[in-house]
């Protein structure tokens, strides 16, 4: 028999059990250690409190995880993994799981709900939509190797940065980053997370955010008066340092042409769509 509760209680290498084994045959590989769940759920603001669990025979096979941010007047849940282990697919348990936790997500005050899927999972499509997820943009993820034979480990005139003025690289942006590369996701991540920069005197005028370990790259962007200069080129060639290595910007909003069409010029090329959609809540 099937039982549904919060996750507040539950351990780590349970929850890392379930989560490897319903992304065990997913479309994109993911499996994650230890570590990386850990630092997960940190990046993502993952309140375990407000996030869904299915059990049977106490037993974890089902889970929805929830990250919780305000953003302006809204008070967002994210949906940051739903997973149902293989033997438990086709009962509609998350449709069961969001029957549970959606009045405890509007009971704490949540508006919106907000989600990623892949384009090809038609059959989430389907059961997103079934409980009242709508489409808001597509995003697209990139991945490749720099053109050109050498990359310099060290770029004249780009600085580390242990700090930066988020609230002034903002108005850099030509699109709003997704969730998981936000500005609270890259404060949430701390020492994990590098950052460069490069100055125009004491003036900031293009920065990249990224993963040391990855070589992902979570926010880039130079300011309005600075383009063409080859200082988003500069930043990327920092990042993938002397061996070259590949690089990945995820959930690049796709209607940004002039960032697709840059990321192509440099060798970064399409690898996976997703759709970003929204669930508004009513909270009285």
């Amino acid at each position: 028999m099937l039982e549904f509760s919060n996750l507040e209680h539950i351990s780590t290498d349970a929850l890392l059990h379930t989560f490897n084994e319903s992304f065990s045959d997913y479309l994109v590989k993911m499996q994650l250690t230890k570590a990386q769940l850990e630092r997960k759920l940190m990046a993502d603001s993952i309140d375990l409190k407000l996030s869904a669990g299915a059990y049977e025979g106490g037993k974890l096979v089902g889970f929805i995880l929830h990250g919780v941010d305000l953003q302006g007047n809204e008070k967002l849940a994210y949906n940051a993994g739903t997973g149902v282990i293989p033997a438990k697919r086709g009962q509609n348990l998350t449709r069961e799981m969001y029957g549970f936790i959606l009045p405890l997500l509007e009971k704490e005050g949540i508006t919106k709900c907000v989600l990623e899927v892949l384009e090809k999972n038609i059959p989430a499509i389907k059961t997103y939509k079934a409980i009242g997820y709508t489409l808001k943009r597509e995003l697209v993820c990139l991945k490749g190797k720099l053109r050109g034979s050498s990359i310099a480990s060290e770029v004249p005139g780009i600085k580390a940065l242990k700090k930066i003025n988020w609230t002034e690289v903002s108005t850099f942006w030509d699109w709003q980053p997704s969730w998981q590369n936000s500005v609270k996701a890259m404060q949430n991540l701390g020492e994990y997370n590098k950052i460069a920069g490069i100055y125009d005197g004491r003036k900031l005028v293009a920065y990249i955010s990224y993963n040391p370990d990855s070589n992902r790259i979570a926010q880039f962007a130079v300011h309005q008066s600075y383009r063409r200069r080859g200082y988003g080129r500069a930043l990327f060639k920092y990042v993938a340092g002397q061996n070259n290595a590949e690089l990945s910007v995820i959930n690049v909003d796709i209607g940004s042409g002039p960032t697709i069409t840059f990321l192509g010029s440099i060798g970064l090329f399409p690898y996976i769509y997703q759709y970003e959609m929204e669930k508004p809540l009513f909270v009285f």
